[in-house]
């Protein structure tokens, strides 16, 4: 009776391991989030979710099971193929404390060109709601104060939500109508209210890589839930 006993337990210690594995591999989405609803924006192996316009390709690359962006070159805001009015969005990011990034939230579309226009290049990218990843004020670009984990101009996070270097940092958004709440690794450091925007893409964006070459940026585990 008593190796019957414990057959089972070793056998419940083996059951219990691997759903914890399969809780934990990146980039998937648990038992309990999809229940929830959640989608996944990455699978970790594609960019398929997103518009990749020209030269894109270039500045934002699937790495290992990230998206990892490249700035020896020039920046750029990756958006999604679908706009998200309410939404819950879940991210990792792990990024070198240099780095000038965000989160794109309720993104306008790129503004088609003029009819005019020679150019075939579209018209520039409206802003959105930036969930900043900016640990320095660099003094000299809009919205400079607002650092890691704020809201731009909505809400200032705590200053002690830096940037953990070297590992991967949570952040967690809840975008329901005026209404934005944000939770960097565990703790809420924004709940704030602006109504300017109702409707866009979520967007990964690489900001003046002038200013920091080799300071990138690694995104993962990219799942969003959409609310009523």
């Amino acid at each position: 009776m008593k190796r019957i006993l414990l057959a089972f337990a070793v056998l419940g210690l083996c059951i219990g391991w691997s759903q914890e594995k399969k809780r934990l591999v990146p980039n998937t989405l648990t038992a309990e989030e999809q229940r929830q609803g959640f989608e996944l924006l990455f699978d970790g192996k594609s960019l398929e979710k997103f518009d990749v316009a020209p030269g894109q390709e270039k500045i934002f690359l699937v790495v290992d099971g990230a998206i990892k962006t490249d700035s020896s070159g020039t920046g750029g805001t990756l958006l999604t193929k679908d706009n998200y009015a309410n939404f819950i969005l879940k991210a990792e990011f792990r990024a070198n404390p240099a780095i000038n990034s965000g989160i794109m939230l309720r993104n306008p579309r790129p503004r088609p060109p003029a009819p005019e226009a020679k150019s075939t290049k579209t018209g520039g990218v409206g802003q959105g709601y930036e969930l900043q990843i900016r640990d320095k004020d660099p003094g000299n670009y809009s919205g400079g104060s607002f650092l890691t984990g704020s809201i731009v101009n909505v809400g200032k996070a705590p200053a002690d939500a830096k940037i953990k270097p070297g590992e991967w940092n949570t952040v967690e958004c809840t975008m329901e109508k005026d209404h934005i709440v944000v939770i960097y690794n565990g703790q809420k450091v924004v709940d704030g209210h602006d109504s300017k925007l109702t409707n866009g893409a979520i967007g990964l964006q690489l900001a003046h890589p002038e200013d920091a070459r080799g300071a990138d940026i690694e995104f993962r585990n990219l799942k969003v839930r959409r609310l009523p």
